[in-house]
Order: C-alpha cells, then sequence, then structure tokens
C-alpha cells in the first residue's frame, strides 16, 4: 500500500512539476520588459528542463552513493544508474556530430557530393 501511495504522489508531483515549468515557458512571452537595462536573456523551456532532469539525476545519484556506502551489494544498480544515461547520452551526441559532419560536409563540397544525398533521419554513410 505504501508503495501505490509513493507512486501517486510521485506521478502527481510530476504532471505538477511539467505544468509549473510549461507555464514558466508560455509565460516568458508576455514580458516585455520598458528599459534596456531591466531586459535579460531568460533561459529557454528545453534549458529549465535539462537542469530539472539533472537535478534529480544527482540526487539519485548521491541517495545510491549513500545506500551504497551502507549496503556494497547496491553497487551492481549504482553502476547501471550511472552507466545507462552516460552511454545514451554519448551515443546521441556522436549521432548528432555525424549529421552535423554530413550537411557541412554536404555545403563544403556541392559538386564532390552531389550523388550522395543527405537523409539526416537515416544516416548510414
Amino acid at each position: 500500500m505504501k508503495y501505490i501511495i509513493c507512486g501517486i504522489l510521485g506521478a502527481t508531483l510530476g504532471f505538477l512539476v511539467f505544468y509549473l515549468l510549461l507555464r514558466m515557458a508560455n509565460g516568458k512571452k508576455k514580458r516585455k520588459p520598458t528599459d534596456e537595462k531591466k531586459k535579460r536573456k531568460l533561459p529557454s523551456f528545453t534549458k529549465i528542463v535539462l537542469v530539472a532532469i539533472l537535478f534529480t539525476y544527482f540526487i539519485g545519484l548521491y541517495i545510491g552513493v549513500k545506500i551504497t556506502l551502507i549496503d556494497y551489494s547496491q553497487f551492481g544498480v549504482l553502476a547501471t544508474y550511472i552507466a545507462t544515461p552516460t552511454t545514451t547520452v554519448i551515443a546521441l551526441y556522436c549521432w548528432k556530430a555525424k549529421a552535423e559532419n554530413l550537411v557541412k560536409i554536404k555545403q563544403g563540397y556541392p559538386e564532390e557530393t552531389k550523388d550522395i544525398s543527405v537523409d539526416l533521419n537515416n544516416i548510414n554513410i
């Protein structure tokens, strides 16, 4: 019963945080500073979400390290918690860099690459 209540509270809190972040992103369009000195650049919605995700990740990492120091048998779970997002981010960054490099090569050498199509959805060159 305790797990069900925690799950419901966690989902509710997640929806609340998402709603608040969405309101912050939509609210920034309505602001119009009258003075140039008061004008400041607000972070984008994507950066706010990224900071929130990283914040929760590091809280989980802190809790995981504390638990691992108490019970060393949980090290495998902690290693998976660290390695999974790291591996995913490295793979996605490599894919993004490859796509950008293909576009740059296509733009830099249009004659040599005229027969090669650049399909960013299916990069297999």
